[in-house]
């Protein structure tokens, strides 16, 4: 009884030990077809990415350079001009205290006036 047992456990033992074989071999032809395919389809798409950030690179280097810089310095003139003709209109205030005070008229009828 225990023969037949053995005999019938070391049968099963090789089935399951060639089950395992054949998955192996299944599992290891999924892995070369992956492969193939990460070579034949994933390097050409990351060498057009690679291709398109330099695009962008080189077309942001030519906007600021060319576009960015020129408007900021032309806003930086006109901010300075439009200071420089704000300060002109500005009225020149008297350089002597007394004289400032002398302008001020000392009758409330003068103010009405003024």
């Amino acid at each position: 009884m225990l023969h037949n047992l053995r005999d019938i456990s070391i049968i099963l033992l090789a089935l399951e030990t060639i089950v395992i074989g054949i998955i192996l071999l299944l599992l290891l032809w999924q892995v070369r077809l992956l492969v193939i395919l990460l070579r034949d389809e994933v390097k050409p798409i990351l060498k057009d990415a690679q291709e398109t950030s330099k695009t962008v690179q080189s077309t942001t280097k030519f906007v600021s350079k060319r576009m960015a810089k020129p408007a900021v310095g032309a806003i930086s003139f006109m901010s300075g001009l439009k200071s420089a003709v704000k300060s002109l209109k500005k009225p020149v205030a008297p350089a002597d205290p007394l004289a400032a005070s002398a302008r001020q008229p000392d009758t409330p009828e003068e103010e009405d006036d003024a």
